[in-house]
């Protein structure tokens, strides 16, 4: 995603900001703190900012439990969690391939809003015990502001609008109903597009009629629904298209590799000379202790560190994602989610064989999807 900030563990998960979230953190609490609280006339005063505050801390912390529900249940199913970041739109768990069986994206996708509703029935239990003990009005507002809140954070995730918590629950249904994930995929995919032009509808109209604020909200979202969903189906059509190709279908053989004490002005010169940007690093022992690509060492120069070795610019080893011949380039698609660079290295017996770029992919999903137009098959 970008722009992300790591802030912490839990039960064994990473933990992510965006800094997008610090927007809507300060837009809810300036909008809490002067009247957004229901019943509480507003006077701007130190207590109601501070309420605000701590309305806005447990609302995102609601969030997270959301997200760690959904992270919990699919590490049951057998999935890797990578991480959870929080941004502006809430929160995305993101996993390391896909549910196994519909029965499985069923309990992944309904524990998220199962959680919301826990915690606005937490939260409603608070406000009606301080509202009974006499608490000053403050107080009260500010679990009945999470409780409402979490309520619509639930409803709205459980729209029929993928890749919404709704949408994964209909894509569910459909692939129970009939066998088939990718045509499932499909048609929560034009739900949730669907979904999407309705909000960015609405948001125009809200705009047009001087909702300006709304209507904002409103189009950005539908418009992000949009995306998202077409991403998704996306995804899914690339995943069907390479259901049995091999990593070796699609790597580069025999890579050229560059020594790790080779100083970055020298990779500049190689590059030039060569067809690629993108190169495994080895030690004096011939042992594979890296992988450098364009944008390390651009990021490099951009910090003054043009003297620097490639050992000190790549990217370490142990961070690349390794493949071997056989394995499946599902699997593949599956470790290049969130890779640094989006590129993989293909070791055969421990040694190197092969190196997959995003251009690699790019040719074997036009040819798998040409051999599908004409109907033939690999031998």
């Amino acid at each position: 995603m970008g722009g992300e900030i790591r802030v912490g563990r839990i039960a064994g998960i990473d933990i992510k900001l965006h800094w997008s979230l610090l927007v809507i953190f300060a837009l809810i609490t300036w909008s809490l703190a002067t009247g957004g609280f229901s019943g509480v006339q507003s006077s701007g005063t130190t207590a109601e900012w501070v309420a605000a505050l701590i309305a806005s801390v447990l609302f995102f912390g609601a969030l997270l439990a959301h997200e760690i529900g959904h992270a919990l249940v699919a590490r049951r199913k057998g999935l890797e969690i990578q991480d959870i970041t929080l941004w502006v739109f809430g929160g995305v768990s993101r996993l390391k391939g896909e549910a196994h069986t519909a029965a499985d994206e069923f309990r992944i996708a309904v524990v998220g809003p199962v959680v919301s509703f826990g915690a606005a029935a937490i939260f409603a239990g608070l406000a009606f015990v301080l509202g009974a003990l006499g608490a000053p009005a403050l107080a009260v507002a500010v679990p009945t502001w999470l409780a409402l809140i979490n309520v619509v954070l639930a409803v709205f995730n459980m729209l029929p609008a993928f890749p919404l918590d709704g949408g994964r629950v209909l894509r569910a249904w459909l692939w129970k109903r009939r066998g088939d994930r990718t045509a499932a995929t499909r048609t929560a995919a034009a739900v949730g597009r669907a979904f999407g032009f309705v909000l960015i509808g609405v948001g125009v109209f809200w705009f047009m009629t001087g909702n300006t604020i709304n209507g904002l909200w409103f189009v950005v979202l539908g418009w992000f629904l949009f995306g998202a969903a077409r991403a998704e189906e996306s995804q899914s059509q690339l995943s069907r298209a390479l259901h049995d190709v091999r990593v070796r279908h699609v790597m580069t053989p025999q890579p050229a590799v560059l020594p790790a004490s080779m100083g970055v002005t020298d990779y500049i010169d190689h590059a030039m000379a060569s067809r690629f940007t993108s190169f495994p690093v080895v030690d004096p022992t011939g042992r594979v202790v890296g992988l450098v690509t364009m944008r390390r060492v651009r990021a490099a120069m951009a910090r003054g560190e043009e003297g620097s070795t490639l050992a000190h610019v790549a990217l370490p080893i142990e961070q690349v994602p390794v493949l071997s011949p056989e394995d499946s380039a599902t699997s593949l698609l599956e470790k290049l989610q969130g890779a640094p660079d989006g590129r993989a290295l293909v070791f055969d017996r421990g040694a190197l064989v092969g190196i997959v770029c995003p251009t690699d992919l790019q040719r074997m999903l036009e040819l798998t999807t040409l051999r599908s137009d004409t109907g033939g098959r690999r031998t």
